[in-house]
């Protein structure tokens, strides 16, 4: 089928049609990206499953649509910097193995669009959600895969605020993908600790970046709130108390190894300087 681009309209047509039998839109981006279904919908946009009809096979690929709903200038034009600011970033972080590589950015229509690789795979939630409380193995996977994606962001000077199960895709081969660079952000060294936007998820969010003063070790506070929600299947704003206590312990089907533990614990330090300073 090809998906309506329009906001208006979002009829499903026949695969071979040129326009919308509906509302004779063009169903084609670039007259070779064209969308199949509809992924997920929020206030500022939608994500599509497409195909890129230019690749041999037609090679599936996402689009991201950007139309803000009503929601004040200042908070449309935010959005609006947002969405531009993860096509540069995947422009410039794609090419690592575990990140989306961006195919296209542009504007058709009245909309921006962004048009990525795409990930065949379940993010951590839904596994969560489907598997069950995840195993100490699994944890250990998790914090070996996820670093070094940290590492090569910080060294670039990008933090990716909004680390959590959502945001992360295993693919069939086993490998995780880290996704959503829409509220990353460049920062110069000198400039880490200004005051900013509050950007990220809550119960994933540091303290100081909750105060909008994200750093490189912020992600890794997120990246720990990640792994304690695997293994004890509650969200990390539930259990805000026991992090800062360390009882998270006590929400756990089987205890797992210290040395983990302390990693954990060492990740969800309230105070910056004392939590890890670096993904490495």
């Amino acid at each position: 089928m090809s998906q309506c681009l329009n906001p208006n309209c979002s009829h499903q047509n026949p695969e071979n049609t040129k326009f919308c039998q509906r509302c004779g839109s063009q169903l084609k981006l670039r007259l070779r990206y064209r969308a199949t279904r509809i992924l997920g919908q929020g206030g500022f946009g939608r994500t599509f499953l497409a195909l890129d009809e230019d690749k041999p096979k037609n090679q599936t690929c996402v689009i991201k649509q950007f139309f803000p709903q009503a929601q004040g200038t200042n908070t449309i034009k935010k959005a609006a910097e947002m969405f531009e600011r993860e096509a540069e970033q995947l422009d410039e972080l794609g090419k690592y193995p575990q990140i989306p590589e961006l195919l296209a950015y542009f504007t058709e229509g009245g909309y921006q669009y962004l048009v990525q690789e795409y990930i065949d795979g379940q993010d951590l939630d839904k596994i969560l959600e489907t598997q069950g409380k995840f195993s100490e193995k699994q944890i250990r996977d998790i914090l070996q895969q996820i670093l070094p994606i940290l590492q090569h962001l910080h060294e670039r000077n990008v933090i990716h605020r909004d680390i959590k199960p959502e945001n992360i895709i295993r693919r069939g081969d086993g490998k995780l993908i880290l996704v959503d660079f829409g509220a990353a952000k460049q920062v110069a060294s000198a400039a880490f600790s200004v005051t900013g936007t509050t950007i990220g998820s809550a119960g994933y969010v540091s303290p100081e970046q909750a105060v909008g003063k994200a750093k490189p070790n912020s992600d890794i506070y997120s990246l720990g709130a990640t792994c304690v929600r695997m293994l004890t299947q509650i969200e990390p704003s539930d259990l805000y108390d026991a992090i800062i206590d360390e009882a998270w312990r006590d929400f756990l089907d089987t205890p797992i190894e210290k040395q983990l533990g302390d990693i954990l614990d060492n990740m969800l330090v309230v105070a910056v300087k004392k939590r890890y300073q670096s993904a490495g």
